[in-house]
């Protein structure tokens, strides 16, 4: 985004990371600090062999410069000259909402963007939440952990981030609409609805069944076995078996061929049904094996898996190595922490510095770049000392290119009312599963014509023939676990119809607001149907192997020959480059490949996967920013641009400080244990047992203060005194946690969050998705929305991560398959006789071949 200034006045971690990933995109970002400096400084401070450093600044704030603002100017003031504000802010927001309104009528072409916890509306707009609330507001926690446990929050502050690059997605689509209509927008982003948007099918179990999805530890649940993990003999492995053809190879690979003669196990839900008795065999196998024998032979035989690597192991990846991902610190300035870093300092998302958190280490090193842009990535800079001048207004810079940006494109500058950001912009989308149809979809939902191609059998790849859904179905009723053969389906009713590959509810989920065209590439004319869409195209998507992204043709070099000014995303799993590049993964072996699922568990337990495919949605957030980026770049330039996204890479980036942390460990140093849903940085912080089946509370006291507030709700006699500092709630947690469950086990988890909110206290009940599509605040928000095609019944989905002000968005329907064949092939110059050639050969269709 270069050409693009950006103030951030966020002292929070959601803030903080939107604001990083514009700077990784080129934008000149500056960060406004209080005279006392940001509190985020304070958070995550080590000892370092150069001085105390905080970790999480050092991480968040890269590529960035520090100002000192005036404590009395308004927004309208410090927002002179720049094109976006960026605001982390949480309680009482009315304050907030007029000094943004203020900022924006002074300043017409500010883009101002507002993360708040549930938005600036509803009934919960005032409530707090940090990262562990988000966990548990999101409907996250409710998928993650074991059964009879309570829900695990991952291992760090990982959906805040998400929170803060659906702000980074938001900013830029409403800049990009700001340089075609001169307006800029209030882009308001709550993390309810940024998490909501962050789940897999969970909600269209829920709106299409009625089936409230659950948490089943270390599987993943209902749908395929075994996509899980396991023990070895030196550390755990994650294995993907999806596919027939990767069961086969599982089979295959563990010396279990007479599975493969069970028919119904070719059917990834009858195998989740029957999980207990092959864990029984594929754990026995497991515990004989290192992880690098049992990972090499399942690689071996096309099974997606990989070792659950520790932060340290990706620390000295190969892979990451390779590919230059991690960036070596400088010798820290003196000033690397402001002096009143003081232990137990208190800050914005819940840090301060603790025993366990103090080490003299090594120089750290953080993730680069979350993927490099052709001529937009900026070299790494560490992040900014502390300001010296004060900021009241700044000066526009020279750089014209918001402006140039429309004018590249071949349109006017000012654009018709109520077009869409991306009106205009042609998308080619080659992508399955969920990270990369998130990015089209996305970029689809704010304009762009994306046309997705699909090959006549892509949609059945999973699902038994059509008679056999239809005669599971039986006696099925609502809020049943439709059977294996139609699970997973997520079909509306539990009914598959006439044309089941037509009323896919996860499929319809991730796909809509494109154009469908059912191509096969490699029939007769497919590669010339191809050719002549690239050559209209302004960006094409794949989330493919390399060796897939060969085999289709649609490498960067060969797209360019169609169309020598495309622009180019691949988001691979390991990237295109590096001695993991051809390895085959899915969402989970990344969060295990990653480091990831190491740090999420129980204090007695080993590690634990997500509930969802966590990475995928990660990917697909990250590549939505980039693609927007890459955009903004060829406009700009008109050059091509190629852009190379490793998933892998993504989902570490969310965890930047914990790696940087890891760095800074003495070597042979043990890692930090899991610690549940507590935190090293906020006592007490965890989920508690509410009254009712399965209801849990989670709730983070953030200082004294508000451990004040609590004592006062709680009203318990056998309160200490002493309590009051956090050195010793952090001691006495366990016997803490006894008497705040005392507590809730009295009372309804929505009555208990609503008690604890009202006297100052950041928390939330553990919601499941059913509780957030009912929920009143969801309602008043019109989180969901009806996108069902014409004709069909209503059928429910999360909305829009991001409100706009003015901005036009909206979403329509997922196409049918082929349902834009003719339409988008007569675009191109073909006449009606030679589409009907390419339907007799079967180079398009519009139903899977027999």
């Amino acid at each position: 985004m270069r050409g693009v200034r950006v103030l951030d006045l966020s002292d929070g971690r959601a803030g903080a990371y939107c604001a990083r990933l514009l700077a990784m995109t080129g934008a000149e970002v500056v960060v406004g600090e209080p005279p006392e400096g940001s509190r985020l400084r304070q958070s995550r401070v080590l000892d370092s062999g150069d001085g105390r450093v905080s970790v999480a600044w050092e991480y968040l704030r890269a590529n960035m410069t520090s100002v000192l603002r005036d404590p009395g100017a308004s927004l309208a003031e410090l927002a002179a000259g720049f094109d976006v504000l960026v605001l982390d802010c949480q309680g009482d927001l009315a304050s907030t909402q007029a000094e943004v309104t203020g900022a924006r009528e002074a300043h017409p072409q500010l883009v101002a963007a507002a993360i708040t916890p549930y938005g600036f509306t509803g009934p919960k707009s005032a409530w707090r939440a940090g990262p562990l609330e988000h966990w548990a507001l999101g409907g996250h926690m409710s998928l993650n952990g074991e059964p009879d446990r309570h829900p695990l929050p991952g291992g760090g502050p990982w959906l805040t981030h998400l929170v803060g690059a659906t702000a980074a997605i938001g900013i830029g689509a409403a800049l990009v609409n700001a340089a075609t209509t001169g307006r800029g927008d209030l882009v308001e982003v709550s993390a309810l609805e940024a998490l909501a948007n962050a789940h897999q099918w969970s909600f269209s179990l829920y709106t299409h069944n009625g089936v409230t999805k659950r948490r089943w530890g270390n599987r993943f649940g209902e749908q395929h076995h075994p996509l899980a993990l396991y023990e070895c003999i030196d550390g755990w492995v994650c294995i993907a078996a999806v596919s027939v053809h990767q069961w086969e190879g599982f089979c295959i690979a563990m010396d279990q061929v007479e599975l493969l003669a069970r028919d119904d196990l070719y059917v990834p839900a009858v195998r989740f049904d029957h999980a207990d008795e092959l864990d029984e065999s594929i754990s026995a196998w497991a515990a004989t094996k290192t992880v690098d024998e049992a990972v090499t032979a399942l690689q071996d035989n096309q099974v997606p898996s990989g070792p659950v690597a520790s932060l340290d192991d990706m620390l000295v990846s190969p892979q990451l190595a390779a590919r230059g991902y991690w960036v070596n610190l400088d010798a820290l300035p003196a000033d690397a922490a402001p002096a009143d870093s003081a232990a137990g300092a208190p800050v914005s998302d819940g840090s301060s510095l603790s025993d366990e958190m103090t080490v003299v280490t090594a120089r750290p090193r953080v993730p680069g770049p979350p993927a490099r842009i052709d001529g937009a990535t900026p070299q790494f800079r560490r992040a900014p000392a502390l300001g010296t001048d004060a900021l009241v207004s700044a000066t526009l810079t020279a750089d014209a290119a918001v402006g140039d940006a429309a004018t590249t494109r071949g349109r006017e500058p000012i654009w018709p009312d109520g077009a869409k950001p991306l009106a205009g912009v042609r998308v080619v989308e080659f992508t399955i599963a969920w990270a990369g149809p998130l990015v089209c979809r996305m970029l689809g939902d704010l304009g762009a014509d994306v046309v997705k191609i699909e090959h006549p059998t892509a949609r059945g790849l999973a699902m038994p023939p059509a008679e056999k859904i239809v005669a599971e179905r039986g006696s099925w009723e609502w809020g049943q676990l439709p059977g294996p053969l139609s699970r997973n389906g997520i079909f509306l009713n539990n009914d598959p119809g006439d044309d089941w590959f037509n009323r896919l509810g996860h499929w319809n989920k991730m796909n809509r607001s494109k154009r469908g065209l059912c191509l096969d590439l490699k029939a007769p004319g497919g590669r010339e149907a191809l050719s002549r869409l690239v050559a209209t195209a302004d960006i094409v998507v794949n989330n493919y192997s390399p060796r897939g992204v060969r085999s289709a043709g649609i490498t960067p070099a060969e797209l360019r020959e169609m169309n020598p000014a495309i622009v180019t995303l691949d988001m691979s799993g390991f990237g295109a480059t590096g001695p993991d590049a051809e390895r085959i993964s899915w969402g989970p072996v990344l969060d295990a490949a990653s480091g990831l699922a190491s740090t999420t568990g129980y204090p007695d337990s080993g590690p634990y996967k997500q509930g969802i495919a966590f990475p995928d949605v990660v990917g697909g957030l990250h590549g939505t920013v980039v693609a927007l980026a890459a955009l903004w770049q060829h406009w700009r330039t008109s050059n091509p641009v190629s852009v190379d996204l490793s998933q892998l890479e993504t989902a570490i980036a969310v965890a930047g400080d914990q790696f940087a942390e890891a760095s800074m460990r003495h070597p042979g140093a043990p890692p930090p244990p899991r610690r549940g849903a507590r935190s090293p940085d906020a006592a007490p912080a965890g989920v508690y047992r509410c009254l009712g089946d399965d209801a849990w509370l989670a709730l983070t006291v953030t200082d004294d203060e508000a451990w004040k507030a609590l004592v006062g709700a709680l009203d318990d006699p056998t309160c200490k005194p002493h309590w009051a500092t956090a050195a010793a709630r952090q001691a006495d947690h366990d016997t803490i946690d006894t008497m705040i469950e005392r507590w809730t086990l009295t009372r309804d988890k929505h009555d208990a969050a609503a008690e604890l909110q009202a006297a100052g206290i950041s928390a939330s009940a553990v919601m499941t998705v059913a509780d957030i599509v009912n929920d009143d605040h969801s309602i008043a928000r019109n989180l969901m929305v009806d996108h069902a095609r014409p004709g069909e019944q209503p059928q429910l989905f999360p909305g829009l991560p991001f409100r706009f002000e003015s901005t036009p968005a909206a979403v329509s329907p997922a196409p049918k398959l082929g349902q834009h064949n003719e339409a988008i092939l007569t675009e191109l110059g073909y006449t009606f006789t030679e589409i009907t050639a390419l339907y007799d050969t079967n180079t398009i269709a519009q139903a899977p071949s027999d």
